[in-house]
């Protein structure tokens, strides 16, 4: 069926219909669709639920809705509390505001800008973090920058790894061949901003096992380093360094307890 051909399917009340092929969905109040959806583009505005799975060009949800499938789309926007409770594939995603994606997201480029949280693992080209999303697996990326807070149970794995500590942040283990992280230079350095800074943790990264090639880290708390070429910047508090070509630590207040060339 041509796309000429497709109807529109607007939902604006409590209404309840059956899923299929149209042009354009949109579900503005509770509205419930049950089955799979098929359309150029599809928005939840209220509190919608779709029972199926959907394959769009452009899926937006601002406010809470919820759908129980997998989503295939080019565009994915989540700006309100919506959950996906399935698997994401799209080509470029956005998480505003405290979405919930309970399966895999697998993006070209993905960003969180708010209280994101993914279930499964998060795979993509290019992956962006400036809220406090997690991710309860692994995140496979060729580039990741963070300039929030960020909480990874599995392990960060990526060509490039940037961080701007603006955030508390926990990561299992970090793999890649550049690494890179820094305290946030936006963070507030009054009196009263470094107070509630140190009350709540903010600009530290606790980690496990960091291994790459070229290393720089600031206030890092790390069991393990491993690495080329590690410089160690301020704030640092680290069990063991392991290192085949150079280490060097430029800040005396720093702690590490035990390094070795390998």
């Amino acid at each position: 069926m041509e796309n000429n051909e497709l109807g529109n399917l607007y939902i604006s009340g409590s209404g309840r219909c059956s899923g299929g092929k149209f042009r354009s969905v949109k579900i503005s109040g509770s509205g419930k669709i049950v089955g799979d959806i098929e359309c150029e583009d599809f928005k939840i505005s209220g509190s919608g639920k779709v029972e199926g799975n959907i394959f769009t060009k452009d899926f937006k949800i601002s406010g809470s809705g919820n759908v129980e499938g997998a989503i295939v789309t080019n565009e994915f926007k989540i700006s309100g509390s919506g959950k996906v409770e399935s698997d994401v594939t799209c080509t470029d995603g956005v998480i505003s505001g405290s979405g919930h994606i309970l399966g895999k997201v697998s993006s070209k480029n993905f960003k969180i800008s708010g209280g994101g949280k993914i279930g499964g693992k998060l795979i993509g080209e290019n992956i962006y973090i400036s809220g406090i999303g997690a991710v309860e697996q692994d995140i496979e990326a060729d580039k990741v920058e963070v300039s929030g807070g960020i909480r990874v149970e599995g392990m960060l794995n990526a060509d490039m790894v940037n961080m701007e500590l603006n955030g508390s942040s926990q990561v299992k283990e970090i793999g890649a061949t550049k690494i890179n992280v820094k305290e946030s230079i936006g963070r507030d350095r009054g009196i009263l901003g470094k107070f509630f800074n140190i009350i709540k943790g903010f600009g530290k990264l606790t980690v496990d096992v960091i291994e790459g090639d070229d290393i720089y880290l600031e206030n890092t708390i790390a069991k393990v380093v491993r690495g080329e070429r590690i410089t160690i910047g301020k704030g640092c508090e680290i069990d063991r360094i392991e290192y085949r070509e150079n280490y060097r630590s430029v800040d005396e207040n720093s702690i590490i307890k035990v390094n070795t060339k390998v």
